[in-house]
């Protein structure tokens, strides 16, 4: 019989990770408009918040992949 274990910690924090990150996109969206940048600047502020996304996505996903493969 095959026993099937999941790490319930290593999966809410996974979880939680992809929340914050949509968190922080749902968040920006109002925020940018308000801000007083350059195109440039603006540009630049949005990549970085890409990519802290990106990071937070991937760190949940791994995450959860993780805790229900230990």
């Amino acid at each position: 019989m095959i026993e099937v274990r999941v790490n319930v910690e290593l999966v809410a924090f996974g979880v939680m990770s992809i929340a914050v990150g949509v968190g922080l996109l749902s968040g920006v969206r109002y925020l940018y408009p308000r801000l007083d940048l350059t195109e440039g600047s603006l540009a630049s502020v949005r990549l970085l918040t890409a990519l802290i996304v990106g990071v937070l996505f991937l760190l949940g996903v791994g995450l959860i992949a993780v805790g229900i493969l230990i």
